[in-house]
């Protein structure tokens, strides 16, 4: 117990008590609010990634709808030169080669208008 103040004993002993729990506790607390913070970031970092994701997968399938309206309304070599054009980045350049090759042998099979 403290000694003789104005204000009561107990009152002082109640709060050293309460300074020593603030402060034993703090770096707990602290610890606790750090992984709370890194867990709200990664949370967040996850669902951009997933946003980003979807709007890669939006923008593929636009332009896989815009080839296959060029293969339809035009010939195979403008449409394979479009796809090619458009997907320069992606890995498909083997499959643009197997497409322009089917593209060949088909437009070769097909019967001349007239004969």
């Amino acid at each position: 117990m403290a000694d003789k103040t104005e204000v009561n004993s107990q009152i002082t002993d109640a709060v050293t008590q309460v300074n020593e729990t603030v402060i034993g506790s703090s770096a707990a607390l602290a610890r606790a609010m750090a992984d709370q913070v890194m867990a709200q970031a990664i949370g967040l970092a996850l669902q951009n990634a997933v946003a980003q994701q979807q709007q890669l997968y939006i923008l593929r399938n636009a332009v896989t709808t815009a080839a296959t309206r060029a293969i339809l309304d035009a010939s195979p070599e403008e449409a394979l030169r479009f796809a090619s054009e458009v997907l320069k980045t992606d890995d498909i350049e083997q499959t643009l080669e197997r497409l322009s090759a089917l593209a060949k042998g088909t437009a070769a099979e097909k019967p001349k208008k007239g004969k």
